[in-house]
């Protein structure tokens, strides 16, 4: 099973979508740092509770050395909050690979030789395991896109080519 460390964009964006119960139905082991977790606001965290009772959504703690070497890590990249720097000690730690789209920590991870996976890589699972239809697919993503997150920065044509791709499945 494939561990992800979630940053707090992926979880923000998740729930704005509405797509909590098929998100966690992922064949994947979900985590989190509490760093990233306070980041969020109450309501996203009230939504998220559920999937942390039940275990869905590990928070992990971070100790006294981890705490210091995202102080180290954020020395060496400034732009990089002490909640980017997390996923990637809690990556390291777990033997995990980090979900965001943040390019900043897309690109820092992959120097420090953590994978770093996004949200179409999520949207691939979605519509693989059928948690969501074709169809739903195209529509959230434009929503994605369009009206939740358009600062997001989502590459155009990899999304425009899952879109042709999504629509040939489309009955």
């Amino acid at each position: 099973m494939i561990i992800v460390v979630n940053d707090a964009n992926v979880l923000i964006d998740i729930v704005k979508l509405q797509l909590l119960p098929q998100f966690f139905d992922l064949d994947l082991e979900f985590h989190t740092t509490s760093l990233i977790l306070n980041e969020l606001h109450s309501e996203q965290v009230e939504q998220l509770q559920k999937y942390i009772n039940c275990s869905l959504l590990n928070v992990n703690e971070l100790s006294a050395d981890e705490l210091m070497e995202i102080v180290t890590l954020q020395t060496e990249r400034p732009q990089l909050s002490e909640q980017d720097c997390s996923a990637i000690v809690c990556a390291r730690r777990i033997s995990g690979e980090i979900l965001t789209s943040d390019n900043n920590l897309r690109k820092f991870a992959a120097i420090k030789g953590v994978s770093v996976k996004g949200h179409l890589w999520i949207f691939d699972l979605l519509v693989a395991q059928n948690l969501i239809s074709a169809a739903v697919a195209i529509d959230k993503l434009a929503e994605l896109r369009e009206i939740i997150n358009p600062r997001l920065g989502l590459p155009k044509a990899e999304c425009e080519n899952r879109i042709t791709v999504w629509k040939t499945l489309v009955i």
